[in-house]
């Protein structure tokens, strides 16, 4: 067991790696989410605090109303923090702000910390059909319960009591168990709904309360055997303790520590070969056609790289691409005007995927490039702390190649059968460049082999 008056050292919470947190579940949100802010602020970082749901208006703290950007900025500087919400003046209430609004005003600070969800102060929930609202730049999940719910009857401690007692099968009347607590912790139709494949920890709060410290460290221990890294203690006195396992793990095989990054992976499969004399993406080397060789390689990096996403820009005639981006699960972008170039591919793919922190555009006749060199690239891009990144075989730069969003205005500005190599070439300072070991990933197929 270890012990930490650091609720962000006990969560194991890195917030260059987890910029954007929400925070679900039964009552103590709110104080985490302060708790939290003032460790952020006295290490240095400039914090949003913000609802996707609703929370107390306190006019003591600072506050941007409608996340109104010169509020924000200034009490940014003089706080190092702000509220930043819609407000109800008359039920003394703030509220959440457009998804436009969230994106605009993310990049004025290191971190944002969301309420995502609602308890009206009871210990415990399970959620209703249209909870929590989990903002889609998410990168972590706090779920919130109360160990105090141990061993008192559901209709006393829980919001929405009848949600509890359907989800666990017992009536209101019955006291809630150990197991019970695991039980909503666990599961993708309790606190841990809408997480997907998000990083997810859990604080279970006030084992301060006599009776309780034991209990809470229990369903700590099978909390971690699952895989879930759990945290027991209070927020009010600011001691929190942990059984260190997964925290251990995690270090051990890190291999990243750098900040993580929402990674967009474009596939332009919408060209017409003119070179190659027929359509060169359903030409076949070495048994696959050249667009599901890539495909399939980035769905195998996908799998290995969090919270990334795969988009494929192709054309409506060609169906069979669409349907195999489809089986995978990949977003499918048509081109309605490929004769306009490549750079129309690439401006397509990058307006659905601006959200995206940055994003990889690979070619689709590229037959070798593999995986791997795939990871490396995005590893490089993030470990190096530079805006851009290419794969680089003696003086000889390739695809894939990766933007960080300040250089998506460029990347739109872009016109013709042009990509983004001479953004590349403008700001070579700003590149990560990954050495491969292989010439042949890098090999364009534009004739028959």
């Amino acid at each position: 067991m270890i012990r930490t008056d650091s609720i962000l050292k006990a969560l194991d919470i890195d917030a260059d790696r987890y910029p954007v947190l929400s925070v679900v579940g039964g009552g103590g949100k709110t104080s985490l989410i302060f708790r939290m802010m003032e460790e952020l602020t006295a290490a240095g970082k400039k914090v949003i605090i913000t609802t996707t749901t609703h929370m107390a208006y306190d006019p003591e703290r600072p506050f941007a109303e409608d996340g109104d950007m010169i509020s924000i900025k200034q009490n940014l500087e003089e706080c190092g923090y702000t509220i930043a919400a819609s407000l109800d003046r008359e039920k003394r209430k703030i509220g959440a702000l457009s998804e436009e609004k969230l994106k605009e005003i993310k990049v004025l600070a290191d971190v944002m910390l969301i309420e995502a969800d609602g308890a009206k102060r009871y210990p415990l929930k399970v959620p209703a059909g249209w909870e929590p609202v989990i903002w889609e730049q998410t990168d972590l999940v706090i779920a919130v319960a109360g160990i105090d719910a141990v061993g008192r009857p559901i209709r006393e401690v829980c919001h929405r009591p009848e949600n509890v007692a359907d989800f666990l099968g017992k009536e209101t009347e019955k006291k809630l168990t150990e197991e019970d607590i695991v039980r909503i912790v666990l599961s993708t139709e309790a606190l841990r709904k809408c997480v997907d494949g998000r990083e997810y920890r859990v604080l279970l709060n006030k084992a301060d309360i006599p009776g309780k410290f034991q209990a809470a460290e229990s369903i700590a221990d099978r909390l971690e055997e699952q895989g879930i890294h759990a945290v027991w203690g209070s927020l009010r006195e600011k001691e929190y303790h942990t059984c260190g396992k997964l925290e251990t793990e995690r270090k051990r095989t890190a291999q990243i520590p750098s900040k993580r990054v929402k990674l967009a992976l474009i596939m332009l499969a919408a060209g017409n070969s003119r070179r190659f004399g027929s359509n060169k993406l359903m030409y076949e080397v070495e048994g696959n056609t050249m667009y599901l060789r890539t495909l399939r390689q980035l769905q195998k990096a996908a799998a290995k790289m969090q919270n990334s996403r795969i988009v494929v820009v192709t054309q409506e005639k060609y169906a069979e691409i669409i349907d195999a981006a489809k089986e995978i699960g990949a977003e499918v972008l048509i081109n309605p005007q490929p004769e306009r170039g490549i750079s129309s591919s690439m401006q397509i793919g990058l307006e659905i995927a601006k959200d995206a922190d940055a994003c990889l555009f690979t070619v689709s006749d590229q037959p070798w490039l593999t995986a791997e060199t795939i990871i490396a690239l995005h590893d490089a891009f993030q470990s190096e702390n530079k805006g851009m990144a290419c794969t680089v075989w003696g003086e000889k730069t390739g695809n894939p190649c990766i933007f960080s969003e300040k250089y998506y205005k460029e990347l739109m500005a872009i016109s013709g059968d042009k990509g983004g190599k001479q953004i590349i070439k403008k700001h070579p300072e700003d590149v990560a460049y990954l050495k491969i070991s292989d010439e042949r990933e890098l090999q364009d197929v534009d004739v028959p082999l």
